[in-house]
């Protein structure tokens, strides 16, 4: 196998038309849900005839990080309250829910 000689190219850069300020650019924003979050937490508790409530609200949002938190006290029996009503719902999903197969179940015979 013989060997060519290899021919260089003259690659003289002309520095006197090069630039000297640099130009930056605004990084562009993309909504990417791998890069943002929220996280949300609720308290709510009764101590001695009054309801206490505690709140926290994070998020990263658009590259935006929020942070809230609240912290109150109401009169009253607000909480026993929420927690009845809760209660009507969770008992009123479960009844809507065996209704439905109700169908399926066997009978009751009558004599």
């Amino acid at each position: 196998m013989e060997k060519l000689p290899v021919s260089r190219m003259n690659n003289d850069l002309d520095h006197a038309g090069r630039k000297t300020e640099v130009e930056v650019f605004d990084p562009v924003q993309r909504k990417s849900p791998f890069i943002s979050f929220r996280y949300s937490y609720r308290e709510v508790s009764s101590v001695g005839g009054n309801t206490y409530v505690k709140a926290k609200e994070k998020s990263f949002e658009n590259g935006k990080f929020k942070s809230e938190e609240f912290e109150g006290v109401a009169p009253g029996n607000i909480h026993g309250n929420m927690a009845a009503e809760m209660q009507k719902m969770v008992f009123g999903q479960i009844a809507s829910v065996v209704k439905a197969f109700t169908a399926f179940l066997p009978g009751v015979r009558k004599r």
